[in-house]
């Protein structure tokens, strides 16, 4: 690049010679004691150096009367989905440093669509609706409403703080999520899984708490041995609703897990399924190592989404035979976590106490007659 050369008659404005003849005019001001710098134009364009000097002084107006500048200004027209996205996700962790995972998936969906490179200003309603009609062919409905929503928020964030003026995401209808067929193991499918994997005690243990908790993939992975309580308690982290909460495990699991500590020789303030030295992976770790085993058990080729087995199905396991069992709907609601009761109403129907119990008792009573 040339060497800038400094105006002789005017402060702040400066040109470079460049190779083809022509002059290149910047100027420069300062903006918290940073020397910023601004190309003008081109000697060939009829840009002089008391143009430079008149378009400086602007600048420093606007500086002393508190107006946006212009450089400023250019960064927010031309600023990208992506880059506020990014934005968005430093301000959130700054008080949720548990956002890793969404933010990933977020991101790498606004990265693999045209609508993560385009300027903020200028997307559209249609913009917003080609973007989800793209993603919804290979996510289920429900992740795309999650992702939608998280997108909506970004554009939300960004009204809050006068970088946009609309949000391109109102309006656009959610997917219709089916919760009809709610996948859990029955209790020979849970014995023909614990028989399977009873010789790895890592994989078992994963297991076994997360059928006896109900915890999600990432929350299982962040127990810590400090976590379980003497009395047989273990403290939770909810990911999706940053919250902790309480699971339980009954005297002959606890000491199981205690002889499995020791034997593994696990620290108190260690994870207790810690495989890599980076956290973040250990998800991505035992997905790989169960969902395999998931598959050759229970999933026969062609099967339909809705009705594959999943780690996640072990989550509706724990809560479907609660309710199999008569547990009240408010205790699930509990042991879940759930902030809202109609996600544990989902298991209601499979509660002898919602009216199969009553049938069998009429049909026995019209037996007898």
């Amino acid at each position: 690049m040339a060497q800038r050369i400094k105006s002789k008659k005017y402060p702040g404005v400066y040109y470079r010679e460049l190779s083809n003849g022509d002059k290149s005019y910047d100027i420069t001001y300062k903006v918290d004691d940073k020397k910023v710098w601004l190309k003008i134009g081109l000697h060939s364009e009829g840009i002089r150096e008391a143009f430079c000097h008149q378009k400086r002084n602007e600048i420093v107006t606007k500086q002393r009367l508190g107006e946006e500048l212009p450089h400023i200004a250019s960064k927010k027209n031309s600023k990208t989905l992506l880059e506020l996205a990014k934005e968005f996700y430093d301000y959130k962790e700054l008080y949720n440093k548990q956002n890793k995972k969404t933010r990933s998936r977020v991101e790498n969906r606004l990265n693999e669509h045209f609508i993560g490179t385009k300027a903020v200003k200028i997307i559209t309603k249609a913009d917003m609706e080609n973007f989800q009609v793209e993603i919804q062919k290979d996510l289920m409905p429900a992740t795309v409403n999650f992702i939608m929503q998280q997108v909506g928020a970004i554009f939300i964030w960004a009204i809050e703080n006068e970088i946009l003026e609309k949000n391109p995401c109102k309006g656009i209808k959610k997917q219709k999520v089916d919760n009809s067929r709610l996948r859990y193991l029955e209790i020979d499918e849970i014995k023909k899984l614990i028989d399977t994997i009873k010789n790895d005690k890592t994989a078992y243990y994963f297991v076994m708490l997360s059928l006896a908790t109900g915890g999600r993939l990432q929350t299982i992975c962040n127990i810590k041995v400090s976590d379980i309580k003497l009395n047989g308690t273990i403290k939770l982290y909810d990911f999706k609703n940053s919250s902790e909460y309480y699971g339980f495990v009954n005297d002959e699991l606890k000491n199981e897990i205690e002889k499995f500590i020791a034997d593994s020789n696990i620290k108190k303030d260690d994870y207790l399924f810690k495989t890599t030295k980076n956290q973040n992976y250990t998800n991505q770790y035992y997905y790989r190592k169960l969902q395999p085993i998931f598959d050759i058990l229970f999933n026969p080729e062609g099967i339909e989404p809705l009705n594959k087995v999943t780690i996640h199905t072990l989550r509706h396991t724990f809560a479907s035979q609660l309710a199999i069992n008569e547990t009240p709907i408010l205790t699930i609601k509990k042991l879940m976590n759930h902030n809202d009761i109609n996600a544990t109403m989902r298991y209601a129907k499979l509660s002898k106490s919602s009216g199969e119990k009553h049938v069998d008792s009429l049909i026995k009573s019209l037996m007898d007659i």
